[in-house]
């Protein structure tokens, strides 16, 4: 950025509120990339927020009284880069320029205390307040010594000796603006990150407001404002697709359910071919054979490379299947209708609330709680979202140990454990399940297998079964079925013979459901895997 003298009032406003951020440590960076509010919380004396609009929603520059409610999280390139460079760091030297801001961070060199009369360490910060208390007492010779104090910081970074752990300047650069930019540089000067990534037109000079506090206080109110009017809509879009979702599966059971009228059909074409089989031509593709109750004749398709009486089987089958099916299929069409009632009653809700976080908060959680998957809601994250905390474990090379299993999440939030390899199948079978958990695996197919962790004496859900079920046919070799059997029994009824190949397991009591695969509800169920 080039130096240009400009908008000297209202920028020696905004310079005047952050002179005495020299030396306060950074403590959080956020961003909101939809409306383009950047900010940078310190400590200095109190949280200070400084807050830069740089499009497309929201523009300008000044003080925030706090810090956005709608932001980014931890993992977008903005924010993840600002947290990497800058959270944890000391303000170095705060520039209000007329094409922009800069903000320098760094460790603090240990003469800069000496410098101020003060000690190496904490002494060097308590230097940096000591100068913002001398400013307010003589405000008005703030503009005088800010040119000074701005050429003293960096230098004070230059001065730093090599080789006694101070960690090299960043440095933030914001240009405010309905197209600016904020880029983000390392102390040899390269660019680490631009943010929008294909660059901004930011103005040539910028104008400040005469007061940085009102106008801060405004720029963070119209960054939510934005952001919420946005989120309700993707939350409207969101629940309205879950309804959909919940509409077409009510359909697919029902006519599940329609089905089991052909049970004393299949029951008696069995019969019929067990006692008229012999008759049948061998290659035969269909027999008729006589309906005893009706006196007429029953077609019946055949496959014509097995014998017509060993097909009778399949018959019984299919019915035995039909008839295990349909408590389930009837447990599962009434959970999908309170469902459905919940969600339409939550659609009204989103409509009629105030595009407002306070407003949308609860709903969001409320979307949630009825499978509505957070991703759909779009990216940005709630207040008290955690900041750099959340990988201080892995910083610190505390890996968490890895698991044989990944962790998928049913509609209700349900835990269900899916193997990762045979290996981990057989230490996810005998040494992670309990044996009142429930396990599935699909039927006669290489796959994976599939524990819900259940409390002692708990039934599983119905619909949490069909979930679990979904992903054991999902990970197995009868994936691309529409249809596919899955085996479940509680996992005291599981074996791992000796000598048996890895993942290869017997089982006694089984039951089985067959689950018809349904494309949204594999699709939720995928995005909410955990790595293990």
């Amino acid at each position: 950025m080039e130096d240009r003298q400009g908008s000297a009032a209202a920028g020696g406003a905004l310079a005047d509120e952050v002179a005495g951020w020299v030396g306060a440590r950074i403590d959080a960076a956020h961003a909101n990339p939809t409306t383009g509010l950047v900010a940078l919380a310190v400590y200095a004396g109190g949280r200070r927020v400084l807050g830069a609009g740089i499009g497309p929603r929201v523009a300008g520059a000044g003080v925030l009284p706090r810090l956005p409610r709608l932001r980014a999280g931890a993992s977008h390139p903005l924010v993840a880069a600002m947290r990497a460079h800058l959270v944890g760091r000391r303000v170095l030297a705060i520039e209000v320029r007329s094409d922009g801001i800069v903000v320098v961070a760094g460790d603090l060199p240990r003469d800069a205390g000496e410098d101020e009369g003060g000690s190496e360490g904490a002494g060097a910060v308590d230097a940096g307040e000591g100068r913002a208390t001398e400013g307010e007492d003589r405000a008005p010779g703030r503009e005088d010594r800010a040119p000074g104090r701005e050429d003293r910081a960096p230098a004070q970074a230059e001065r730093a000796p090599a080789g006694q752990g101070h960690a090299a300047a960043a440095r933030l650069e914001l240009a405010p603006g309905r197209r600016g930019e904020a880029r983000l540089l390392d102390a040899a000067g390269n660019l680490v990150l631009r943010w929008p990534p294909q660059g901004g037109a930011p103005p040539a000079e910028v104008v400040y407001a005469a007061d940085p506090l009102a106008a801060g206080a405004a720029l963070v109110e119209a960054s939510d404002d934005a952001a919420a009017g946005q989120e309700k809509a993707a939350l409207a879009r969101a629940v309205r697709a879950r309804r959909a979702a919940l509409e077409r599966r009510a359909e697919a059971v029902r006519g599940d359910l329609g089905r089991l009228g052909s049970v004393a059909r299949l029951q008696k074409t069995g019969q019929l071919l067990l006692a008229q089989g012999a008759r049948v031509p061998r290659g035969a593709a269909k027999a008729l054979l006589d309906d005893w109750e009706t006196g007429g004749k029953l077609e019946v398709a055949l496959d014509p490379a097995r014998p017509a009486k060993a097909q009778a089987e399949a018959f019984f089958a299919k019915a035995r299947r039909y008839q295990r099916g349909e408590s389930v299929m009837r447990s599962r069409l009434a959970e999908t209708e309170r469902a459905l009632q919940a969600i339409a009653a939550l659609e009204a809700d989103v409509a009629a609330a105030e595009p407002r976080p306070e407003a949308l908060e609860p709903l969001a959680k409320r979307a949630s709680s009825l499978g509505v998957a957070r991703a759909a809601l779009g990216d940005l994250a709630a207040p008290g979202e955690p900041g750099p905390a959340r990988t201080q474990g892995r910083r610190a090379g505390r890996d968490a140990p890895r698991r044989p299993f990944h962790v998928y999440r049913s509609a209700s939030g349900a835990a269900i454990l899916v193997g990762r390899g045979a290996e981990d199948n057989d230490a996810l079978t005998t040494r992670h399940a309990r044996p009142h958990d429930l396990w599935l695996h699909a039927k006669n197919v290489v796959g994976a297998h599939v524990v819900v962790p259940l409390l002692k004496g708990a039934s599983c859900p119905a619909d949490v079964l069909v979930d679990a079920a979904t992903l054991a046919a999902h990970f197995s070799d009868a994936r691309g079925e529409g249809v596919c059997e899955v085996s479940y029994v509680q996992r005291r009824y599981v074996r791992k013979p000796r000598g048996a190949a890895p993942g290869a397991v017997t089982f006694d009591r089984e039951k089985v459901i067959a689950v018809r695969i349904e494309g949204d509800r594999l699709a939720r169920l995928l995005a909410t895997k955990e790595e293990g």
